[in-house]
């Protein structure tokens, strides 16, 4: 079956005119620019939306040139087959070729029809010029790459053309590769954001997709974060849990007022549902569990169709050993999902609803065992993904025609989390969420031509039409984008474990998060200035020439991928005589195992040590690299790109 993974715009709401600079005081970026004198210079910030407006002046310098590297239009396979592109989809545009196309005034194909890629990019790394700097984004020295990976499609309007919905998931692989490739041969640290994603899969980190962040970000990949936010799926009843019985029967009440409604269930491998289904006109099943997690049943019928696979065939690809049973409702009313417990091992049930979303109402809702929380979206589960939230930086803005607006879910108040954020815990109930971060209401640039810039209510005034508002977690989570380029120009080095142990080690509490960490939280309200100056802390530590180790250390090379040059550092301390009386060794193997090169074989001192691997003469493909002192040994795995 070809998966329809349902998802939304992640954006909202809006702004106080007079506190332009909120969200950088919020969160201490101000004193990053002020004290450390860091914007990050030096970091590539990787954008993965629905596209740009690269002719929006917050994207070029100040000669009128170009910030963004690359757009990479995964929606338009026009130039799939052209000379620089390896991936055979989509199409890749240069920095040459964008600053030809703002130099001369014609225009690319490639556009950002709805809006929100322009926003998204604008907050993490908008350079404010319009606005004289008012409306910078958080590293607005950055240099940028846009892969337009989804859309929800616009209408036609202004002489715009319409644009169709996209969304490939198989494809969110392609346009990290190509972001990694880019940084390797930019020899810059990037920092990726997937600025999209909604409830439903297994939620729990073992799906196909988590498992590609997983491995693709970590400790192995210094240089290399990623960051997607929760989902705007929070504040409703659009998840169920519980337990069943050997023999008991449950009926799980849905309503359902959109037509169009997914309910998506994962249950133990081990145990067996059968199912029935009450519809508004009449009861389908009993259907009996597939006899084998080798199997799938399905149904389908005019009101609905249903799907009960075994845990080896589940639409997602979990590694979890676990069922799925996913019914997409065509027609609007109540419904009745009855379980029986055929077989019980475990007996528990996480179940999710989309959409289900605070913008439209209680639509979508879970009548008898709902649970709140559980709404990080399958993506964000992953292990290695930082994941932050939205919370309530200002309750108003006075639009373009200076009218005060607001958006549902701002009258929390400032400060409080706002009502759509998505929370943990996950699935395998791991606490979910990163920090949380100002996303309610933020300004940032708009494209003039999309779908956003439309609606005069979210067009700020004296914006001029090229600023507007940029809300929900979508708002949050470029802003936390921004502030991990800081972080990375403070150290390159840096890898996703280290720069979540950061975040989460310096972020505040306060009245408003109660004791943190807390899955609604996470571990609290980010803070920039904190977070990068425990990076510069702890890299001066390091750093220090002058101490001695107390332990060997092989650290991962940087960078990694690499092109066709990469560092790797290696500490020695003093210990006993043995090393005194042994070669140092490092020498680097393919895959094969054979010997490729010699880095180091001499006696060396207790200390701390780098040297550079020139890879010109090899070919792409991985390699190992061996170190050997004595009796410590340890081998690294790295990664080269041509």
């Amino acid at each position: 079956m070809k998966r329809i993974i349902i998802f939304t715009i992640l954006l909202l709401v809006y702004t106080n005119i007079f506190s332009d600079d909120k969200v950088r005081n919020e969160t201490r970026v101000s004193k990053v620019w002020s004290d450390l004198n860091i914007k990050g210079n030096g970091v590539i910030v990787a954008i993965l939306d629905r596209g740009i407006d690269y002719t929006h002046p917050d994207f070029t310098n100040d000669d009128g040139t170009t910030r963004i590297l690359y757009i990479f239009d995964l929606t338009d396979n026009s130039g799939a087959n052209s000379s620089n592109n390896p991936y055979e989809v989509g199409t890749i545009y240069d920095e040459i070729q964008i600053n030809t196309a703002l130099s001369s005034g014609t225009l690319l194909s490639t556009r950002d029809a709805v809006g929100h890629g322009t926003s998204t990019t604008g907050l993490a790394a908008g350079n404010g010029r319009v606005s004289e700097g008012l409306y910078s984004g958080m590293a607005p020295n950055s240099k940028i790459i846009m892969v337009k990976t989804t859309t929800e499609g616009a209408p036609a309007h202004d002489g715009e053309p319409a644009e169709a919905p996209f969304y490939n998931p198989d494809l969110i692989q392609t346009a990290i590769t190509f972001v990694k490739a880019k940084a390797v041969e930019a020899n810059m640290p990037v920092v990726m954001l997937a600025n999209f994603g909604s409830v439903g899969g297994p939620m729990d980190g073992t799906s196909k997709l988590a498992r590609m962040i997983d491995s693709e970000f970590g400790s192995e990949h210094p240089g290399q974060i990623f960051v997607s936010g929760s989902s705007d799926d929070g504040g409703l009843d659009n998840h169920a849990a519980g337990t069943i019985a050997q023999g008991e029967t449950i009926d799980i009440k849905i309503k359902n007022t959109t037509n169009q409604l997914r309910m998506d269930l994962w249950y133990d491998g081990n145990d067996k549902f059968d199912v029935e289904i009450i519809t508004p006109t009449q009861t389908y099943g009993p259907f009996p569990s597939p006899s084998t997690n080798q199997l799938r049943d399905q149904q389908f019928v005019s009101e609905l169709n249903y799907y009960h696979n075994g845990s080896d065939v589940d639409f997602y690809y979990a590694e979890n050993e676990k069922r799925e049973i996913m019914i997409d409702l065509k027609v609007n009313g109540n419904y009745t999902l009855r379980l029986t417990g055929s077989q019980i091992s475990s007996g528990s049930f996480h179940a999710s609803l989309n959409p289900s979303r605070i913008f439209n109402g209680a639509e979508n809702i879970f009548e008898t065992f709902a649970v709140r929380g559980y709404t990080v979206w399958d993506l964000a589960s992953a292990h290695n993904n930082i994941v932050p939230n939205s919370y309530v930086i200002r309750e108003n803005w006075l639009d373009i025609d200076g009218i005060s607006r607001t958006d549902l879910g701002n009258e929390v108040g400032e400060g409080n989390l706002w009502v759509g954020s998505g929370v943990g815990p996950t699935y395998d109930e791991r606490l979910g969420m990163t920090v949380s971060v100002p996303g309610n209401s933020n300004i940032s640039t708009y494209a003039e031509r999309s779908y956003f810039a439309t609606f005069n209510h979210v067009l700020i005034k004296d914006g001029n039409g090229k600023y507007g508002i940029q809300s929900a977690v979508s708002g949050a989570a470029p802003v936390l984008t921004g502030i991990i380029a800081l972080m990375l120009e403070a150290n390159p080095l840096l890898d996703s474990e280290l720069v979540k142990e950061i975040l989460q080690n310096t972020a505040r509490s306060d009245a408003f998060t109660g004791t943190t960490p807390n899955p609604n939280w996470g571990y609290g309200k980010v803070d920039a200035f904190a977070a990068v100056s425990e990076v510069l802390n702890s890299t001066s530590a390091k750093e220090d020439q002058n101490e001695i180790p107390n332990e060997f250390v092989l650290n991962q090379n940087y960078p990694n991928p690499f092109n066709p040059t990469t560092t790797i550092s290696y500490s020695i301390p003093s210990v006993t005589s043995d090393l005194s009386l042994s070669n140092v060794q490092l020498k680097v193997y393919d895959i094969l195992g054979k010997e490729v090169a010699t880095l180091v074989n001499e006696q060396q001192s207790p200390g701390n040590y780098k040297v550079e691997f020139d890879s010109s003469k090899l070919t792409s493909g991985i390699y190992f690299y061996t170190i050997r002192a004595g009796s410590f040994i340890e081998t690294k795995k790295m990664l080269l790109m041509k």
